[in-house]
């Protein structure tokens, strides 16, 4: 319907798939920047999304490296590794797309195997992901840019809600992954203001939430967008800046 495909992927897809108990191999883990602490480089990586997301596709983090200078970093699922070119598998994703998110179920553009387990960035697993990382001064402005095939280790998946309670609960919340949301807030406010100053257009109409009876929608209400909203969108729309820099 409305050319959105929707069938079962078919038995050559599901034949593309790394075994369901898949673990990375200590050969590509040395191929990437590991991130996931141990060696010096651990950074306090956490994925903030809607309440009960199974398909966790980025992740984020920031940390002082020197005084007034900053770590700041967008990490994405490295679906690559796992779609071979040209594969049943990536011709499938091909046609389907996207990923479509409806009132009441999600059509995924790769098995769930791939987006809800290997691919999505959970809580306290290793995970392969494409990392933007940025050096920045107290005033949000970027100094360097690299971009690197990363591993991960999220300390936590987070809700909006969640994330914004530690940001703002300092006194209940004084924990190293809390200072480094509050770290990335003010740092992604200042981009936003930056970025507003600047004439960015904003097309932000709300979200909606509905409870369905059956399949017809009972009631509707108009979610609060909360700061930590924001700080995603500023991180992952300069990741995009970033990158179509370097692409051009």
């Amino acid at each position: 319907e409305n050319e959105v495909l929707n069938q079962p992927f078919s038995a050559a897809v599901e034949a593309c798939l790394p075994p369901a108990d898949y673990t990375i191999s200590e050969a590509e883990i040395v191929r990437r920047l590991d991130l996931r602490g141990g060696g010096g480089d651990g950074a306090l990586v956490c994925s903030i999304d809607p309440p009960d997301c199974k398909d966790i596709d980025d992740a984020v983090h920031a940390r002082v490296i020197a005084p007034g200078r900053y770590e700041v970093g967008a990490h994405v699922a490295d679906v690559t590794h796992f779609v071979e070119h040209d594969s049943a598998l990536d011709v499938e994703a091909a046609k389907r797309g996207e990923t479509f998110y409806m009132v009441n179920q999600r059509i995924d553009m790769v098995p769930k195997l791939l987006s809800e387990n290997l691919c999505s960035l959970r809580a306290d697993v290793d995970r392969l992901t494409f990392s933007v990382l940025w050096e920045m001064d107290e005033e949000a402005n970027v100094l360097s840019t690299r971009f690197v095939k990363s591993v991960i280790r999220s300390r936590g998946a987070l809700s909006y809600a969640e994330a914004q309670r530690r940001i703002d609960d300092e006194a209940a919340h004084m924990d190293p992954l809390s200072a480094s949301l509050r770290l990335l807030d003010k740092l992604t406010r200042k981009l936003r203001q930056r970025r507003m100053a600047g004439g960015a257009l904003t097309l932000d109409s709300g979200e909606f939430s509905f409870q369905l009876d059956s399949a017809m929608p009972i009631t509707v209400s108009r979610e609060e967008r909360l700061r930590t909203q924001n700080l995603i969108e500023e991180l992952m729309v300069l990741a995009n800046v970033s990158v179509a820099r370097r692409l051009v």
